[in-house]
């Protein structure tokens, strides 16, 4: 790896120079940019960060106390275009900027950007940067601000930047990489590992558009339940891997991840997904393993009823008649605050007494049975 003391050496003994706006452009391999949109289009970029709402507060603060030098932007020439920069580290700050200067360039929020332009008194032309010889002298850096530090972002931004990074490691043995990152980001090498092979299953399900789901885009994907996922044994076996420590994806069976891909993410009924919430992820790793209780939950079976088919019954029973005795005696606490009783209630009441009475007819003769 290329030596990461954060001295920039295209700057004149690191000092901070000025470089007009014009000269300053989005960075196409932001971590944080979604691979749906053109990264190479700068009115693209600049209207995909302005959905954010924390540009127009960012343009108010800029706009009122003007750029605090102290934070200057860190760039790196920008090869495609000469005279230019690549602001590696600051394009939202220059986002605000430009739509500071000229709030015409909004495609979107336009009211929103013209008042906070029109109320600014300060609009800076130019910018403070530090200027590197290579994109990779920034890449630590922005581990210790956005993976560790206190303006973290989302998992799989994380994600592509452990990527990225991992291209500029000299050793060839993964296993080095993930140390190496793992004490970058101060974490841990399965967990290093686990995002990587998280961020290869992400990419294999947008390459495959994500398998035909009605209405599924990469919006949808919750990158962090996918990830999580990965710490489930029998789910990592289900989709074909050797472990979740290889973003290689070995043996990958691209019919499960359609599957898992569905349960997790396609919206059905009332807009939840087949797995509901990321605490099920335990039910569903019992159930892929057993083929009577998958075939269930393949049928449209809801996953409390194909757990049912595990060798966990018992148990899932127990468990059930408790949380069902606990949810009654919550009622019972808080009937006499419901002032108008609705007669569906007392209508499920009445269901309730008879399913209750019907297992308990069940369970008493089973008892006699095995007691005789």
């Amino acid at each position: 790896m290329k030596n990461s003391t954060y001295k920039p050496s295209g700057t004149p003994e690191g000092k901070i120079v000025y470089i007009p706006i014009e000269k300053l452009r989005f960075d196409p391999d932001n971590p944080r940019l979604p691979s749906s949109i053109n990264k190479e289009d700068q009115a693209v970029v600049l209207e995909w960060m302005l959905r954010d709402a924390s540009i127009i507060e960012l343009m108010g603060s800029i706009g009122e106390k003007g750029y605090f030098p102290g934070e200057p932007i860190l760039v790196v020439e920008d090869k495609s275009k000469e005279g230019s920069y690549r602001v590696v580290e600051g394009n939202r700050r220059l986002c605000a900027v430009k739509l500071l200067l000229n709030p015409d360039i909004a495609q979107i929020r336009r009211k929103s950007v013209h008042e906070a332009s029109a109320s600014s008194s300060q609009k800076p032309e130019k910018l403070p940067v530090l200027i590197f010889n290579d994109r990779s002298e920034i890449l630590g850096y922005l581990g210790y601000r956005h993976v560790t530090g206190i303006k973290q972002w989302e998992p799989l931004a994380k994600a592509k930047y452990l990527s990225q990074f991992k291209e500029t490691l000299i050793t060839a043995e993964p296993s080095d990489q993930y140390r190496t990152l793992a004490k970058i980001i101060g974490s841990r090498s399965d967990y290093v590992a686990r995002l990587l092979t998280g961020l290869a299953l992400y990419e294999q399900i947008e390459e495959n558009g994500f398998f035909g789901i009605m209405s599924l885009s990469a919006d949808d994907i919750d990158f962090s339940l996918l990830t999580t996922a990965l710490s489930y044994s029998n789910i990592v076996s289900f989709l074909g891997l050797p472990n979740s420590s290889n973003p290689s994806l070995p043996g990958l069976k691209k019919e499960s991840l359609k599957e898992l891909t569905e349960w997790m993410f396609e919206r059905i009924g009332e807009g939840r997904t087949r797995l509901g919430e990321s605490r099920h992820l335990k039910a569903l790793n019992a159930v892929v393993i057993y083929e009577k209780a998958l075939e269930s939950f393949r049928s449209g079976r809801p996953l409390k009823e194909a757990e049912l088919l595990t060798e966990n019954p018992a148990e899932i029973f127990a468990i059930s008649i408790m949380n069902s005795k606990s949810n009654l005696e919550m009622a019972r606490t808080h009937v006499h605050l419901v002032e108008r009783p609705s007669p569906v209630d007392a209508e499920n009441l009445l269901e309730i007494t008879k399913l209750a009475r019907d297992l308990r007819t069940v369970i008493i003769s089973r008892i006699e049975l095995l007691e005789n």
